[in-house]
């Protein structure tokens, strides 16, 4: 039985919890190879902001959970980003992701909600989707009914970028 789905700010002691599903999600989801090292250190960011010098201006991001420390049902992470084109500010959504143990829950929808107030506090417009193709028009349907879609993710070609094929535009 899943727990009550509260997202709550998630806390240094949620680490191997967080990379629990974070791992479980890039399995399910995960389009290209991971780079842990990489992913660890948007985690640290977010997990000890504190520790973040003033100076630094890297990406600012926060990441919600629900469940008790040491038992995580639910991941949503965003951080604040920009498009290439822009220096206007977003929040980006990394990842939303329920343990396949709780997904009978009011998990998923909950996450959503957790976002769409991070915007609501920050004043940032949300940008968030769906890279899947597990249950895809499930989700599909869900992000739908809860928010206004503005385009689609699609995927062509390799399994994923190598350093070599940045020749090609040499």
């Amino acid at each position: 039985m899943a727990c009550p789905s509260i997202v709550r700010v998630a806390k240094p002691a949620d680490h191997m919890e967080i990379w629990r599903l974070f791992l479980l999600g890039h399995r399910e989801n995960g389009k290209f190879a991971l780079a842990p090292e990489k992913c660890d250190w948007f985690i640290q960011r977010a997990l000890h902001p504190e520790l973040i010098p003033d100076h630094d201006a890297g990406p600012r991001s926060v990441i919600g959970v629900i469940g008790d420390i040491g038992a995580i049902e639910a991941l949503v992470f965003v951080t604040i980003g920009t498009y290439w084109y822009t220096v206007e500010k977003h929040l980006e959504e990394f990842v939303v992701y329920v343990d396949p143990e709780c997904r009978q829950s009011g998990h998923a929808r909950a996450c959503v909600e957790w976002l769409k107030l991070q915007s609501d506090k920050t004043g940032l417009p949300l940008i968030t989707g769906i890279i899947s193709t597990h249950r895809t028009e499930a989700k599909v349907r869900l992000y739908r009914r809860m928010m206004q879609p503005v385009g689609a993710f699609f995927l062509y070609g390799g399994k994923g970028a190598t350093s070599a094929s940045s020749a090609a535009f040499a």
